[in-house]
Protein backbone atom coordinates (compact mmCIF):
# COMPACT_ATOMS: atom_id res chain seq x y z
CA UNK A 1 0.00 0.00 0.00
CA UNK A 2 1.32 3.50 -0.29
CA UNK A 3 0.39 4.93 2.86
CA UNK A 4 1.49 3.89 6.00
CA UNK A 5 0.01 5.71 8.99
CA UNK A 6 1.90 5.40 12.44
CA UNK A 7 0.54 6.71 15.99
CA UNK A 8 2.96 8.84 17.99
CA UNK A 9 1.87 9.27 21.73
CA UNK A 10 0.32 12.54 22.64
CA UNK A 11 3.48 12.94 25.08
CA UNK A 12 6.45 12.15 23.84
CA UNK A 13 9.54 10.69 25.42
CA UNK A 14 12.52 13.15 26.83
CA UNK A 15 14.89 11.64 24.21
CA UNK A 16 13.11 12.29 20.93
CA UNK A 17 14.50 16.28 20.81
CA UNK A 18 17.32 14.46 20.16
CA UNK A 19 16.50 12.86 16.77
CA UNK A 20 16.21 16.20 14.80
CA UNK A 21 19.64 17.07 15.85
CA UNK A 22 20.90 17.15 12.13
CA UNK A 23 17.83 19.62 11.47
CA UNK A 24 18.90 21.73 14.37
CA UNK A 25 22.29 22.54 13.20
CA UNK A 26 21.09 22.73 9.54
CA UNK A 27 18.99 25.54 11.09
CA UNK A 28 21.30 27.08 13.45
CA UNK A 29 23.95 27.43 10.00
CA UNK A 30 21.02 29.38 8.19
CA UNK A 31 20.79 31.68 10.54
CA UNK A 32 24.63 32.04 11.06
CA UNK A 33 24.91 32.48 7.46
CA UNK A 34 22.29 34.69 7.03
CA UNK A 35 19.77 32.61 4.89
CA UNK A 36 22.04 30.42 2.31
CA UNK A 37 21.38 27.33 3.26
CA UNK A 38 18.35 25.00 1.45
CA UNK A 39 16.00 23.70 3.79
CA UNK A 40 16.14 19.89 4.74
CA UNK A 41 12.33 19.22 4.26
CA UNK A 42 12.13 17.67 0.63
CA UNK A 43 14.58 16.49 -1.23
CA UNK A 44 12.60 14.62 -3.82
CA UNK A 45 9.56 15.96 -5.91
CA UNK A 46 6.26 16.04 -3.89
CA UNK A 47 3.25 14.10 -5.32
CA UNK A 48 -0.18 13.18 -5.17
CA UNK A 49 -1.96 9.77 -6.50
CA UNK A 50 -5.55 9.33 -6.67
CA UNK A 51 -7.30 5.96 -7.27
CA UNK A 52 -10.30 6.00 -9.43
CA UNK A 53 -12.42 2.42 -10.62
CA UNK A 54 -10.82 1.93 -13.85
CA UNK A 55 -7.14 4.16 -13.18
CA UNK A 56 -5.09 5.43 -11.03
CA UNK A 57 -3.64 9.08 -11.86
CA UNK A 58 -0.08 10.54 -10.52
CA UNK A 59 0.46 13.96 -10.11
CA UNK A 60 4.40 15.02 -9.42
CA UNK A 61 5.57 18.48 -8.93
CA UNK A 62 8.08 19.45 -11.49
CA UNK A 63 8.62 23.30 -12.12
CA UNK A 64 11.91 24.35 -13.86
CA UNK A 65 12.24 20.38 -14.96
CA UNK A 66 11.98 19.96 -18.91
CA UNK A 67 9.87 16.88 -20.80
CA UNK A 68 13.36 16.04 -21.76
CA UNK A 69 14.82 15.32 -18.72
CA UNK A 70 12.02 12.66 -17.17
CA UNK A 71 12.45 9.43 -17.30
CA UNK A 72 9.53 6.98 -16.31
CA UNK A 73 9.40 3.24 -15.84
CA UNK A 74 7.22 0.21 -14.78
CA UNK A 75 9.29 -3.02 -13.33
CA UNK A 76 7.03 -5.78 -11.62
CA UNK A 77 4.79 -3.46 -10.33
CA UNK A 78 7.12 -0.81 -9.42
CA UNK A 79 6.90 2.84 -10.84
CA UNK A 80 9.92 4.86 -10.96
CA UNK A 81 10.17 8.61 -12.04
CA UNK A 82 13.55 9.65 -12.57
CA UNK A 83 15.01 13.17 -13.35
CA UNK A 84 17.02 16.41 -13.59
CA UNK A 85 16.57 19.85 -12.21
CA UNK A 86 19.12 21.97 -14.10
CA UNK A 87 20.69 25.02 -12.26
CA UNK A 88 19.41 27.88 -14.61
CA UNK A 89 22.04 30.36 -16.36
CA UNK A 90 23.65 32.51 -13.59
CA UNK A 91 25.77 35.38 -14.31
CA UNK A 92 29.30 35.12 -14.04
CA UNK A 93 31.18 35.27 -10.75
CA UNK A 94 27.90 35.35 -8.36
CA UNK A 95 27.19 33.96 -5.47
CA UNK A 96 24.71 32.73 -3.04
CA UNK A 97 22.77 35.06 -1.01
CA UNK A 98 20.13 32.33 -0.64
CA UNK A 99 20.01 28.67 -1.57
CA UNK A 100 16.03 27.11 -1.48
CA UNK A 101 15.70 25.51 -4.95
CA UNK A 102 16.89 22.04 -5.28
CA UNK A 103 18.66 21.02 -8.22
CA UNK A 104 20.07 18.32 -9.63
CA UNK A 105 18.58 14.49 -9.77
CA UNK A 106 15.85 12.81 -8.65
CA UNK A 107 14.61 9.54 -8.38
CA UNK A 108 10.90 8.59 -6.80
CA UNK A 109 10.21 4.86 -6.29
CA UNK A 110 6.86 3.43 -5.49
CA UNK A 111 4.94 0.23 -5.44
CA UNK A 112 1.80 0.22 -7.50
CA UNK A 113 -1.56 -0.17 -5.54
CA UNK A 114 -3.25 -2.36 -8.04
CA UNK A 115 -1.82 -4.20 -11.66
CA UNK A 116 -1.62 -2.37 -14.44
CA UNK A 117 -1.68 -1.96 -17.87
CA UNK A 118 1.72 -0.71 -18.92
CA UNK A 119 0.75 -0.59 -22.63
CA UNK A 120 -1.80 2.13 -21.79
CA UNK A 121 0.16 3.85 -19.49
CA UNK A 122 0.41 7.77 -20.53
CA UNK A 123 1.90 10.84 -19.00
CA UNK A 124 2.22 14.26 -19.64
CA UNK A 125 3.85 17.83 -18.17
CA UNK A 126 2.16 20.94 -17.97
CA UNK A 127 2.67 24.26 -15.96
CA UNK A 128 5.57 21.76 -14.13
CA UNK A 129 3.13 19.19 -12.96
CA UNK A 130 3.46 15.74 -14.18
CA UNK A 131 0.22 14.11 -14.88
CA UNK A 132 0.80 10.47 -14.84
CA UNK A 133 -2.49 8.02 -16.20
CA UNK A 134 -2.40 4.10 -14.66
CA UNK A 135 -5.06 2.86 -16.23
CA UNK A 136 -5.81 -0.41 -14.38
CA UNK A 137 -5.31 -4.02 -15.82
CA UNK A 138 -8.63 -6.39 -16.18
CA UNK A 139 -7.81 -8.45 -13.44
CA UNK A 140 -7.72 -5.42 -11.07
CA UNK A 141 -10.94 -3.89 -12.08
CA UNK A 142 -14.24 -3.72 -9.82
CA UNK A 143 -16.42 -6.69 -11.67
CA UNK A 144 -20.06 -7.09 -10.23
CA UNK A 145 -21.17 -11.04 -10.24
CA UNK A 146 -24.69 -11.15 -10.96
CA UNK A 147 -26.82 -13.48 -9.10
CA UNK A 148 -28.80 -16.01 -10.84
CA UNK A 149 -31.96 -17.97 -9.75
CA UNK A 150 -31.99 -21.45 -10.20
Amino acid sequence: MLVRLQRFPSVQPAWVNGMNFDCDVDSFFDTLLGGTVAPRTRRVPALDMHEGQDESVLAMDLPGVAREDIKISVDKGVLTISGERKVPGLPEGSGPLRNEITYGTFVRTLELPHPVSVEAISAELNNGILRVVLPKAEEAKRKEIEVKVR
